[in-house]
C-alpha cells in the first residue's frame, strides 16, 4: 500500500566538530553530530632553482577537498585563520624593555635572537586555545576515538582530566595517555593537571 513520506533536511556549513543537543529539537527531528572537515589531504613541496643570479625557492601545494569548498577557498580560509592565530606575535619588544604587568602578557625568550615576543590579550589567546578541537593534537585513531566516545572534544575538555583519569577510560591504556600528554605539550605547551 503506498504511503506518503515527507523529509526535510537542514544542511549547514561550519568548521571542526559540532555536537548537537537533542533537547533543542522537537519530536520527530533527528540530530546528527557533524564533522566539518572538507580538506581531505594536503601535500606540499619546496624546490630550489637557479635563475643565474641567485638561488630561489618555489613552493607547490596540492589540496584535495570533499567538494563542499574548492582548494582555493580552503587555502584562503586557512591563511586567514593562520593570520588571526599569529596576530598576538606582532608586538615585538626589544630586550631591556620593562613590562607593567606580567599577568597581562606572556613573554617568550627566543634562543636565536635577543628579542622577546609579548602576547597581548592573553585571555583571548587562552580562550582560543581551549576552544581548539582535539583533532589538532593529531593523535593515533585509537586514542582519538576513545576520547571522542568519552565526550572529550576540545582542549578545555581534555584539561579537565588528569593522567589517572584518562587511564580509567575504557580501552585507553598508558601508551595512549603518554601520546596525549606528549602531543598536548609539544603542540600547545600544556600539561595534564595533577591527580584530582
Amino acid at each position: 500500500e503506498p504511503i506518503s513520506l515527507h523529509i526535510e533536511l537542514k544542511i549547514e556549513k561550519d568548521r571542526g566538530y559540532r555536537i548537537e543537543k537533542p533537547e533543542k529539537y522537537k519530536d520527530g527531528q533527528f540530530v546528527i553530530d557533524a564533522v566539518f572537515m572538507p580538506v581531505q589531504n594536503v601535500n606540499y613541496s619546496i624546490h630550489l632553482f637557479d635563475n643565474g643570479r641567485a638561488t630561489q625557492e618555489i613552493s607547490f601545494m596540492e589540496i584535495w577537498t570533499n567538494g563542499s569548498l574548492t582548494p582555493h577557498e580552503a587555502l584562503s580560509e586557512a591563511s586567514k585563520k593562520l593570520i588571526e592565530l599569529l596576530n598576538p606575535l606582532l608586538t615585538i619588544i626589544e630586550d631591556g624593555s620593562s613590562f607593567k604587568s606580567k599577568e597581562d602578557s606572556i613573554i617568550i625568550a627566543t634562543e636565536s635572537t635577543s628579542r622577546q615576543l609579548q602576547f597581548n590579550n592573553t585571555s583571548k589567546l587562552e580562550q582560543t586555545l581551549f576552544e581548539t578541537f582535539i583533532d589538532q593534537l593529531e593523535l593515533p585513531a585509537r586514542a582519538f576515538n576513545c576520547l571522542k566516545r568519552s565526550e572529550i572534544h576540545t582542549i578545555a575538555d581534555l584539561l579537565n582530566y588528569s593522567r589517572e583519569d584518562l587511564s580509567r577510560i575504557k580501552n585507553f591504556g598508558q601508551k595512549s595517555v603518554d601520546q596525549v600528554s606528549k602531543a598536548l605539550w609539544e603542540r600547545f605547551g600544556k600539561e595534564l593537571p595533577n591527580k584530582k
